[in-house]
This record gives structure tokens, sequence and C-alpha cells, in this order.
């Protein structure tokens, strides 16, 4: 150890110190004023709130544009990463989902009342991210010597094209990775992936007081809806270890142009959950294949419908091993502020995925929030003691980290 660097358990105590609850507060709520919704908006105001808080705190910023008013940030604390010194590396994205009804106040009005931070986004999740960098800025702040960094991304709730557009440069290098979605603290070392397809099934218009002279393309959407609920309950009979087994869902189906017209076409919108390693390209001929036997065994090929189906998104799952020191470090992390720390597999999806696949590094997800209870939803909310926990969990997790690859190189 370098004389001039301090010990460990001193380092850390000063930088839990400087952790502030209301600074905290202040920033996320700062992050849902700056309203981002998706689809329909774009993120820009928030990044330049985050480029506004990270120069505060010391650290350097810079976008790449992803579309037009929509750039991925990088929030950098420390020297540049190297093959011998790799950063640790934290996820978010900017956007968040549109408001909706049934708020009892303005959604991107953030509030605080009874322990409770109030607004769109305050869980999922600039409330993360603005423990997260809280955390970043204290450990840099008692040693500048480490290398950590922040990924914001766009479009994570839509079509995930700022991960896209990430994983086109070149892999980093990193030690590990920490998405801040809302886990309720628990340490999440195995998430599903999840793919969007889309079927379009053409069929042949004809007056409804003689159908048989044209070709129904809904009772064709029907019959293979029909095949992709037996299939999914197919992959669930199988289901086994921590993320149990693939999904399907047929979440909207429309088509047709009157009730006296036989329906010349029909759409049908698919959310396939992908299992570690599985693709979303896997999914599609699987699907294919799916509509090929449906179509065939109805024998409805010959009345004139035909059915083809197309990937729109995919976002790839991954599972880190339980023995991976990222999730001891966790765990003793969350620990240390007096949390539970389950180590659970996620039923959601995120970006985390894209990250380890393409950065070929451990990645669990952590942070504060319900994703199930309290995003995506009116009223949505995080509790201030949640927020405050995370910064100091991070704080020492990144801490740790670092501290464990020193002792192993």
């Amino acid at each position: 150890m370098n004389p001039e660097t301090p010990r460990h358990e001193d380092a850390l105590d000063a930088a839990l110190a400087l952790i502030e609850d209301a600074t905290i507060v202040a920033d996320a709520s700062s992050l849902i004023l700056a309203a981002s919704e998706n689809p329909g908006g774009t993120e820009m105001l928030t990044v330049r709130v985050l480029e506004t808080i990270a120069s505060r705190l010391g650290g350097r910023t810079e976008r790449t544009l992803v579309a037009p008013e929509r750039p991925n940030l990088s929030i950098r604390f420390g020297p540049d990463p190297t093959p011998e010194r790799p950063a640790v590396l934290l996820l978010g994205h900017s956007d968040v989902v549109p408001a909706g009804e049934g708020w009892t106040a303005a959604p991107f009005s953030p509030r605080v009342d009874d322990g409770w931070l109030t607004g769109r986004g305050a869980t999922d999740m600039k409330g993360g991210i603005a423990a997260a960098l809280q955390a970043m800025a204290a450990v840099n702040h008692v040693r500048a010597d480490l290398p950590l960094e922040m990924i914001v991304t766009v479009d994570e709730e839509d079509l995930a094209t700022g991960i896209q557009a990430h994983i086109t440069e070149p892999p980093g290098h990193y030690l590990a990775c920490i998405v801040a979605e809302p886990t309720d603290l628990a340490v999440v070392i195995a998430c599903r992936g999840a793919a969007n397809l889309e079927i379009e099934v053409a069929g042949r218009a004809a007056h409804a007081g003689r159908p048989e002279d044209g070709a129904s393309a809904i009772t064709t959407a029907a019959r293979i809806a029909t095949w992709i609920a037996d299939d999914h309950a197919r992959m669930r009979s199988g289901a086994s270890g921590l993320l149990g087994s693939a999904t399907w869902n047929v979440g909207r189906i429309e088509g047709g142009h009157g009730t006296s017209i036989v329906p010349d076409r029909c759409t049908l919108l698919v959310d396939r959950r992908l299992m570690p390693g599985e693709t979303g390209a896997q999914a599609l001929e699987q699907l294919s294949t799916g509509i090929a036997e449906a179509v065939r065994r109805e024998g409805i090929a010959d009345v004139g419908c035909s059915a083809d189906a197309r990937l729109l998104m995919e976002m790839p799952g991954f599972e880190t091993e339980e023995s991976d020191p990222l999730v001891a470090s966790a765990v003793e992390a969350l620990q240390a502020e007096g949390e539970d720390a389950p180590v659970e597999a996620w039923t959601a999806a995120c970006e985390g995925g894209f990250i380890a696949r393409h950065h070929g590094c451990p990645t669990i997800i952590l942070g504060p929030g319900d994703i199930t209870g309290q995003a995506h939803q009116p009223n949505e909310r995080v509790r201030i003691a949640h927020l405050a926990t995370a910064a100091r969990a991070y704080t020492r997790l990144l801490m740790r980290l670092h501290q464990r690859a020193s002792s192993i190189s």
C-alpha cells in the first residue's frame, strides 16, 4: 500500500461521513422535475440536470447522442480505467414511463411527506441514480485513485436504443457492474431478458354474409395465440432454478374493420422472457416455427391466410454466480447497514444483461424502492431511508470491490 493511501477502514469511515440524506433527496427531486416520459418525450432535461449534479460532485461527463435530444451520458470519477485498474460501473437510465392517470398531485412535482419522496421516477430510477452519484463522489473524495463510472442510457423503457448504441462501442475495462434499479435493497444476481415480437396476419376481406368467400385474419391470429399459450404452459412445466423458465405473453391484439367485414389483417404484440444466454433471434425462430405449426395443424393455409413475425426489441438476461466476490461484497455492504440482503432473481428485465454480455463483467441489480409495488404506478414513491441506505451500501461496495481487486493483484 502506498504510504499516502489511507487505511481502508479509515477511508471508508471518511466516505460514509460525506453521505448527506438531504442532498440525495434534493438531487432526486431535481431529476424528477426534469420530466423524461418515454415514449412521447426526450431525456435531454434529465441529462442536463445530471451533468449539473455530476459537476458539483467533481465528476466528468460525456454525452453520446443516440437520437435527436436523446444522449447517453457517461459520468466518471477518478482516473480512466485500464486493464490493470478496471473501473466499477454503475448503470442507470434517464427515461421514465408516462405518468398516466390516477395521481393525487402533479406527477413531476416531487414532494416529501412522512418519510417518502413521491413523483414519477422516484423509484424507477432517479432515486437510485441520485444515491449512486452521492456514493461515487464520497468514494472519490477519499480515494481519488479509484476509477468509477456511471452510464445513464436513454430509451430503456421502450426500445432500448440507448444501451444498444452503447454496445456498438469497444468493450471497456470493468471490474463489475451494479445496476441501480429498484430491488427493495435485495441483491439480484439473475435476471431474465425480454424480446418484443410482432406478428402480422394477412387474410382476405369479404362480406360477412358470405364469410366463406374470405379468410379471417382474426381467426388465424386466435389459433396462433392458442399455440403461444400452449408453449408457455410447456415451458413453465419444466421451470427450475432461480429464474424458473422462459415465458410467453400476448400483450395486444388488434385487427379488422367492422362487424360486417371478414377481417383481412390482424396484429399481435408478444412478450417473450428470455433465459440467460438465449437470444431474441432464437425466440423469433421458435415463434416462426410455432406459427407454421399452428397454421398446418388447423389446415388453414389453404384458405388464404398467412402470418409473419419480426423481432422489435431484445434485452438479454444474465446470471452471476452466487459465489462471485461481487455478490459477497454486496451482501456484506447491506448487512453492515442493518439490511437482510437476500440474494434473489428478478422477474422483470433490465439492461444489465447487455453489460454482462458485452463487457464480460459480473453484474448485479441493487437499488432503493420496490419494482413491483411502486414503479410504473400512480403516486410512485420511494422511502427516503432507502435512498440513504442505498448510498451508504454503494459506498461500502465500491470501496470493498477495489480493496478485493487490489489484494488479488
